[in-house]
């Protein structure tokens, strides 16, 4: 098996990216290659984790996160690569998957299965493990029959993207595109809208679930609520229980 090539983009909060980095190492069976790109952050996570880390770009300034993946693509060398942010805990799941048709089976863990759904998927240039809070959006529905549905875009939680896909539309450069604008920026929006464009399709998983701790408010001022940043209705359940990772069942990624 080829390695693919994984880059977490970092700023500050090396808690996150250090516990990002661990399930990382304990729950990824297909080989990878981790790229760790601090963007202009003074948190030297890369001294604590430097043995499984393959390589580490130090920005001199925080240039958003549009340039640390402009980076990425430029350094990118397998056939899918995967932009995530450093606070996405993969899951732990390890199923046997029949293959519709020949009844062949499939066991893999999260890359594995979603380097399978981009081979079974040749129309898709991106997509991302769905992450148990969304902003803006509804939850995936785990009892959908389809592995992976398909949406207007799909943010950077261990996105698997096509490489030759997002060369053809030029990645993230130029992020004065209006898709982007605003306080948080939005890169998937920007990135998705021009795979859209050229013909690709994003999805993101249904049964593949992330654990998203909310942190520091994801970037919004501290007055605003998560209700007022547009969450999914039980996000106030699941902030009372981010700090109780046994409140999530270790098969499914899903709350018990």
């Amino acid at each position: 098996m080829k390695p693919i090539d994984i880059f977490i983009c970092s700023y500050m909060r090396p808690m996150f990216t250090e516990q990002t980095l661990i399930y990382l190492k304990e729950r990824t069976k297909h080989p990878y290659r981790l790229f760790l790109i601090n963007n202009g952050g003074n948190d030297d996570i890369a001294k604590v984790y430097d043995k499984e880390i393959f390589m580490t770009i130090n920005m001199s300034k925080n240039a958003g996160v549009t340039a640390a993946w402009q980076i990425a693509l430029s350094l990118a060398e397998s056939e899918y690569f995967i932009t995530s942010d450093n606070d996405i805990y993969v899951p732990d799941v390890d199923w046997d998957i029949s293959f519709k048709g020949d009844g062949s089976h499939y066991a893999g863990d999260w890359l594995k299965r979603l380097i399978h759904y981009m081979d079974q998927r040749p129309d898709y240039g991106a997509i991302s493990l769905s992450p148990h809070v969304l902003i803006g959006d509804a939850q995936m529905d785990p009892n959908d029959p389809e592995d992976v549905k398909e949406v207007p875009w799909c943010g950077a939680v261990m996105r698997i993207m096509r490489r030759s896909a997002v060369k053809k539309v030029n990645g993230w450069a130029d992020d004065s595109d209006p898709l982007i604008r605003g306080d948080r920026g939005h890169e998937e929006r920007l990135v998705c809208g021009r795979l859209k464009e050229a013909g690709y399709k994003a999805g993101r998983c249904t049964r593949l679930r992330a654990y998203h701790p909310f942190g520091t408010n994801w970037g919004y001022p501290e007055e605003i609520t998560p209700e007022e940043q547009g969450h999914n209705p039980e996000l106030k359940d699941y902030v009372q229980q981010f700090d109780n990772m046994e409140a999530y069942d270790e098969r499914t990624w899903l709350p018990k």
